[in-house]
């Protein structure tokens, strides 16, 4: 049969498709690498010109960003080790089933077996030969022939299994040994991450104590909230900069926008200090709202986008700031641990990080701050009433 003329074109465009494609997937990949490199590249002189600034502010501040940063590496090791020590306790837990499996079913043969082996001797050690010599009726001999090797062979398998029970149990006793080792050290490290943390912790308290003095003393209060705000703007209107020829996710997404009122909140918390109020002691307002939550209680991202910055920034603490697109920003702060990077793409609900009170802060809470085209927005109008993500 001959192929219609549509037919090879058709046949040759797919060929040259197929050719073309793997290049050109390469090629693509390449460029977007490329791309990310020369953001980070950006986000990176960015984070030097901030470390600098920081540095002729105070050694105070300093020396805060340093143990604050120590303190959330630590409480993430103690995380990471609590969830290894569950993870053994419910091995042992399964393997203590196993055995208690093995033991029934050991118990059960060795009963079975011990009936065999007094059968036999009851026998006698030729209840074969005797079972030929019985001068019985042929057709019954056969029959008695057959169940004899039929118990035999049975007995031979209630050994094997008694055997490979055995077997099983020494394998499982051996497995609980070493989870219970694995246990004991998990729980040895946990005690020591703890130590340090208690260390570090206390550290941070002096360090606090120390900048509070300083600034009563300078009679900065006011000036320092005002430096923090400039700064913010700073890096905001930077970050706005870089993004705004960053190339969108390959995934259809709905625009940041349409979300307005639907959004859930990054975490589930008591509202504190919130948008548009006077802060103490300034003319300043809040440009977004504190939630106040247990430290270490995940937060998750609003909105697909990609994480613009994640550092330590004087007033805020531990920062992420993720880009959503069309201008978008939201920021979450104090942080005691960060779980992105810059230029990691995020959904919404995945975890960013960890809330805590980075920064400075007394209390546990989240700063959590929209943004349009820099200009700060009211998270409560954006996001809805008594929603949050599954597992916030």
């Amino acid at each position: 049969m001959s192929t219609s003329r549509p037919t090879k074109l058709l046949l040759g465009l797919l060929l040259v498709c197929l050719a073309v494609a793997p290049g050109s997937m390469a090629a693509d990949k390449a460029s977007k690498e490329q791309q990310l490199k020369a953001l980070l590249q950006k986000i990176g002189k960015l984070k030097q010109a901030i470390d600098v600034k920081e540095d002729s502010k105070s050694g105070y501040i300093k020396q805060l960003k340093s143990i604050e940063g120590k303190v959330g590496k630590v409480s993430e090791k103690i995380r990471a080790i609590n969830k290894q020590i569950g993870s053994k306790k419910s091995e042992l837990a399964k393997l203590g089933k196993t055995r208690l499996k093995h033991q029934r079913q050991l118990s059960q043969e060795h009963e079975y077996l011990g009936e065999q082996v007094y059968a036999a001797f009851t026998l006698g050690q030729q209840e074969k030969i005797k079972l030929l010599f019985s001068q019985q009726d042929p057709q019954l001999l056969q029959r008695n022939l057959v169940y004899y090797e039929y118990f035999s062979n049975a007995r031979v398998d209630l050994i094997n299994g008694v055997k490979r029970n055995i077997d099983k149990i020494i394998a499982t006793e051996e497995m609980i040994r070493q989870a219970r080792l694995e246990l004991e050290q998990s729980q040895q490290s946990l005690k020591a991450e703890k130590k340090q943390l208690n260390k570090d912790l206390s550290k941070r308290k002096t360090i606090i104590g120390s900048l509070d003095k300083q600034l009563k003393e300078q009679g900065g209060s006011l000036s320092r909230l005002e430096d923090e705000a400039k700064q913010l703007q700073n890096l905001i209107n930077s970050i706005q900069e870089f993004f705004a020829d960053s190339p969108e996710s390959e995934i259809s997404q709905q625009t940041f926008t349409e979300l307005k009122g639907k959004l859930a909140w990054p975490l589930k918390g008591k509202l504190k200090k919130l948008f548009g109020r006077t802060k103490p002691l300034s003319d300043l307002r809040w440009q977004g709202v504190m939630i106040e939550a247990p430290s270490g209680q995940h937060v998750m991202a609003v909105s697909h986008g990609r994480v613009a910055f994640a550092d330590w920034l004087r007033g805020l603490g531990n920062l992420i700031i993720i880009d959503h697109g069309h201008s978008y920003l939201s920021l979450y702060g104090h942080n005691e641990s960060l779980f992105k990077t810059a230029g990691d793409w995020v959904d919404a609900g995945d975890i960013i990080g960890s809330v805590g009170n980075s920064g400075g802060q007394n209390k546990s809470a989240l700063y959590f701050e929209i943004r349009k085209r820099g200009k700060p927005q009211n998270p409560t109008r954006w996001c809805k009433a008594g929603r949050y993500f599954p597992s916030g």
